[in-house]
């Protein structure tokens, strides 16, 4: 592991081949992929991200007996690919949190990149955000649930791993948040993540910005100057599903408009008809207040994300959502149904 310095802060930077040299117990046969995927049959293919293409496999191989897997396979072709690949598996392999993809498996045979996930069966939060034929969409407790868990997991990143370390992101964003057969959040894409020494006020520098436009902080898209506030800026616009799907494509320009809807007390210009009448008024109220504030344009302004995960559970818990625990999975199998029956129906 290589600590790196310049004029302004520091960070670490894994050493890629004694990390690879540590995961030969993740290593598995191509052919077991192969097996697994069908060959990479295009029946499987369940989605495509900037860097490689993503399968739905059943992975019989040691201690694994019919485990339904997701299987990305990264381009080879890319120049940043490789560097993705272990970035991805650096940070998977020794940091597992309840609201983090699990990593089960790796294969570089014949210069392949591949990483086997733990399935999803919901996919990913993008899909509940843009598909309008979902009439239903994602209910008041479900879309609290989901920012819980992104919250909780990005508290674990930013103040839990070590003492002396944090883990920002860098690409916040609701395709990079997946979700399980039970709704819980599953942070992905760790692949231009980067490790800082937590007591630098700025973690590091990049000269060139990384991330997906419309969700990085602006400051550091100006500036170069990367934080785990930045990463709480993400948070906010990746969990947006409360919005209207109308401003689901301006993400420029929701944050701004967010933030003076709130000011003037106009937030029902810019709720989801579809779970406007679901939402409790105290509750819209709080999660709106924890948005506002993790918008700031200034950094040093926005919340801590341990403050924003307890604020969270204290609107969850307003509406029962938490606790008990029972009562969130009464109210998301009901909402399963709908949109089971919906799908259906068309």
């Amino acid at each position: 592991m290589y600590l790196v310095f310049d004029q302004f802060s520091f960070f670490i930077d894994p050493d890629p081949l004694s990390q690879m040299e540590q995961l030969i117990h993740l290593k598995i046969p191509l052919q077991v992929i192969k097996n697994c995927t069908q060959d990479f049959n295009e029946t499987n293919f369940i989605g495509k991200g900037g860097y490689g293409r993503v399968y739905k496999g059943t992975l019989t191989w040691g201690d694994h007996e019919n485990h339904l897997v997701a299987v990305k396979r990264l381009d080879v072709t890319g120049f940043q690919g490789n560097k993705e690949f272990l970035t991805e598996v650096t940070m998977l392999s020794q940091y597992q949190h309840e609201n983090i993809v699990t990593l089960i498996r790796l294969c570089d045979d014949n210069k392949e990149m591949i990483l086997v996930y733990e399935y999803t069966s919901h996919g990913s939060l993008d899909t509940y955000l843009h598909d309008t034929t979902l009439s239903q969409g994602l209910s008041w407790p479900q879309i609290l649930k989901i920012c819980i868990g992104i919250a909780s997991a990005l508290d674990y990143l930013h103040n839990q791993v070590a003492e002396k370390h944090r883990i920002i992101h860098r690409d916040i964003k609701s395709a990079n948040v997946l979700l399980d057969k039970n709704w819980n959040a599953k942070l992905s894409d760790f692949g231009l993540a980067k490790i800082g020494l937590a007591n630098q006020q700025n973690t590091f520098v990049t000269t060139n910005h990384a991330g997906t436009h419309g969700y990085c902080d602006p400051q550091y898209e100006r500036t170069g100057f990367l934080t785990k506030e930045s990463d709480i800026y993400s948070f906010v616009l990746c969990g947006r599903p409360v919005c209207a799907l109308m401003f689901h494509d301006e993400r420029r320009f929701l944050n701004h408009l967010a933030r003076s809807c709130y000011i003037k007390g106009e937030l029902d210009k810019i709720i989801d008809q579809r779970i406007r009448k679901d939402i409790e008024p105290q509750t819209l109220q709080m999660f709106s207040a924890i948005a506002y504030q993790c918008l700031e344009e200034t950094r040093e302004k926005r919340p801590k994300i341990a403050e924003v995960a307890s604020q969270l559970k204290d609107a969850a818990r307003m509406i029962q959502v938490l606790d008990p625990v029972e009562k969130i999975e009464l109210l998301v199998d009901e909402r399963e149904d709908l949109q089971s029956k919906c799908c259906m129906s068309r």
